[in-house]
């Protein structure tokens, strides 16, 4: 799938003309009219672009497809490739179909040829491994090993995909920061009402360099793509733990 993926983007690489009826045929909005950016406050220090990435990683998630195309024309050329990487890390979240029908979407719509550096990817089982162990520490902290061993002991293969697969070969790729990447998870998991999950991944964006308004901005945003309900959900599962993190160097608490 992650072959398939590239050559879809290496695809308008192909003659300088299909470059140019490509580009002629996107349509671009600028990223500060995106009508959700008014809905929910946010701090200078998460760009509109940042938070319209989150509102993709949500709506390709929950498989709203239309929001998805509203995302994508908002956002700006210069970033579909980050856009295209958003939409490739939700299969770890939420599977492949709904990965796979938002690129479908915006293929459609237009995707800015992207140079083939920007997709490129060294095939190194080893590499995938040390960097998903690296990503893991520094998404989790000191819980990290521990998880691990909770993961192997619940499926022999689960470690290992997750460690190579999902935080190695995806979370590890360094076209989109780990910052921006944990956000955008926590927008998914926030409104999937996975508890566990949004707990650990609140600690993850602060672990990563988010700033607790940042954090605030994404959650305050779920009842946008997944309803009022999921909303307070979301709210409840962040207060139970929020007050406790006095910094942003603690851990996580089990």
């Amino acid at each position: 799938a992650i072959g398939r993926f590239a050559k879809l983007l290496e695809r308008p690489l192909v003659g300088s003309r299909i470059i140019q009826r490509a580009a002629s045929t996107i349509v671009s909005i600028p990223s500060e009219k995106h009508p959700w950016l008014a809905e929910v406050p946010a701090p200078a220090s998460f760009k509109p672009e940042e938070r319209i990435l989150c509102f993709l990683a949500a709506n390709t998630a929950a498989g709203n497809i239309e929001n998805v195309e509203r995302d994508w024309k908002h956002l700006p050329i210069t970033h579909h490739a980050q856009g295209a990487e958003i939409i490739l890390q939700i299969h770890t979240l939420a599977g492949f179909p709904r990965s796979i029908n938002a690129l479908i979407r915006v293929e459609q719509v237009g995707m800015c040829p992207i140079a083939a550096k920007e997709i490129e990817e060294n095939q190194d089982l080893g590499k995938w491994q040390k960097d998903g162990l690296d990503t893991m520490d520094a998404v989790y902290g000191s819980v990290s090993d521990k998880m691990l061993r909770n993961f192997k002991g619940m499926h022999p293969l689960l470690e290992l995909m997750l460690v190579e697969h999902a935080y190695g070969r995806i979370l590890s790729r360094p076209l989109v920061s780990l910052r921006v990447r944990e956000l955008a998870t926590l927008a998914v998991t926030a409104g999937m009402n996975l508890p566990v999950q949004m707990f650990t991944h609140l600690r993850g964006c602060l672990r990563t360099g988010a700033t607790r308004e940042e954090v605030v901005s994404v959650v305050e945003a779920t009842g946008l793509v997944w309803g009022p309900a999921a909303l307070t959900k979301a709210r409840h599962i962040r207060d139970q733990k929020w007050s406790k993190w006095a910094s942003a160097d603690c851990e996580i608490e089990n």
